[in-house]
C-alpha cells in the first residue's frame, strides 16, 4: 500500500460532518435524559443514544481510514478530538435552546425536590462542611435557572468527556 501525506483539510471537513452526526445523537440523548425523569423509557433511550454516539464516532473514523487514507493512532486521535469538538458545538446550541425556551424551570424544580428529601439533605450537609447548605443549594438552583450558565457548565463537562473518550474512539477508529 502506498504512503500518502495526511490531508488535514480533508480530515477536518469529514470531522465536521461526523461531528454533526455525533452531535445530533448526543443532542437526542440529552433531550431524552431531560425528559427521562418522567419516563423510564426515555431515560434509557437517552443512555442508549449516548453509547451509540460514541460507537458511531469510532465507526465513522474507521470508515474514513478505509476509504480516504490510512490512519495512524495519532491521526485517529486528531480526528476523534475534532469530531467531538464539532459535536460539542451542536450539542451546546441544542442545550441552550432547551434551557432558554423549553425547560421552563423544570430542571430547577426537580433539583429542588430532590434536595428537600431527608437523605439528600444529610448528604448536602456532609458535602458542604463549613458552608451553609442552603446557600450552596441556592447557588445551584440559581445556576439551573440561568440558561447561559447552565450551557457553559455543560460545555465544560462535555469537553472533559470528549478528552476522556478521544483515545477509546481513536482505538475504535484505527484500522488493525
Amino acid at each position: 500500500m502506498e504512503k500518502r501525506e495526511f490531508d488535514v483539510r480533508l480530515a477536518r471537513d469529514h470531522c465536521m460532518e461526523y461531528g454533526m452526526v455525533v452531535g445530533l445523537l448526543c443532542s437526542a440523548s440529552f433531550l431524552c435524559s431531560m425528559y427521562g425523569a418522567t419516563s423510564l423509557l426515555l431515560g434509557q433511550l437517552g443512555n442508549i443514544l449516548g453509547i451509540t454516539a460514541f460507537v458511531t464516532a469510532g465507526a465513522l473514523i474507521r470508515h474514513y481510514g478505509r476509504k480516504a487514507e490510512r490512519l495512524t493512532f495519532g491521526r485517529s486521535c486528531y480526528m476523534a478530538l475534532l469530531t467531538y469538538a464539532f459535536a460539542i458545538m451542536v450539542v451546546a446550541v441544542v442545550q441552550y435552546i432547551y434551557f432558554r425556551y423549553l425547560d421552563a424551570g423544570r430542571l430547577a424544580n426537580q433539583v429542588e425536590q430532590i434536595i428537600q428529601m431527608p437523605e439528600y439533605r444529610q448528604w448536602m450537609e456532609q458535602l458542604t462542611a463549613g458552608q451553609d447548605p442552603d446557600e450552596v443549594v441556592g447557588q445551584l438552583l440559581q445556576m439551573t435557572r440561568n440558561p447561559e450558565r447552565m450551557t457553559m457548565q455543560l460545555i465544560w463537562m462535555n469537553l472533559i468527556f470528549a478528552m476522556l473518550l478521544t483515545v477509546p474512539t481513536a482505538l475504535m477508529g484505527k484500522r488493525k
